[in-house]
């Protein structure tokens, strides 16, 4: 309820023309190929992340259509042939200088709108999601309600800077693991 939906609408239209690009590059490259594209992505927002919490005072963002776009078309591609959006989409947020709670809600609106316009493409287009894979996602069900009720509790428990610290971490973690 805290996110900012009219950023995230700027974002959409950029968004699916990397989904579009996602659904076809991943269609000609191996797993191997993969994981170093999006390795590469990852290591260059971590760099960028660090280069921005450690300046002594804030840099602000420019509201410039050409930056959303790039965003935008990064956050899709890279979602729709990884799931690996998350780091890109970070830098722009952390960039933006929100409270954490609206930084949570702007990204979860986000992601929300893009898994939804993926969908297509992985039922028609790569048959990743099919009735099987469906029981696996009702099972998950409980296990996310636990996991959201831990990140709610973890989030109003923790201090903005140890949050936006957290991410980072958690994202140069995320980079490393796809060079393993």
């Amino acid at each position: 309820k805290q996110g900012n939906i009219r950023d995230v609408l700027k974002l959409i239209p950029a968004a699916v023309v990397g989904i579009i690009a996602g659904a076809l590059v991943g269609t000609w490259i191996n797993d191997g190929q993969f994981k170093m594209l999006i390795g590469i992505i990852v290591i260059i927002c971590v760099i960028l992340l660090a280069i921005r919490e450690s300046q002594k005072r804030t840099i602000p963002l420019p509201d410039n259509p050409f930056l959303k776009g790039g965003v935008g078309v990064i956050s899709g591609f890279s979602s729709m042939i990884g799931n690996a959006a998350g780091p890109i989409f970070n830098v722009y947020i952390l960039a933006q200088n929100l409270k954490k709670e609206t930084m949570i809600g702007t990204t979860a609106w986000f992601f929300f709108l893009m898994n939804i316009l993926k969908l297509p493409f992985h039922i028609f287009l790569w048959g990743t999601i099919t009735l099987e894979t469906a029981k696996y996602t009702l099972f998950a069900i409980p296990f996310i309600a636990i996991g959201a009720w831990g990140g709610i509790w973890i989030v109003k428990n923790i201090s903005e800077k140890t949050y936006r610290r957290l991410i980072i971490v958690m994202t140069a973690i995320t980079a490393i693991r796809l060079f393993l």
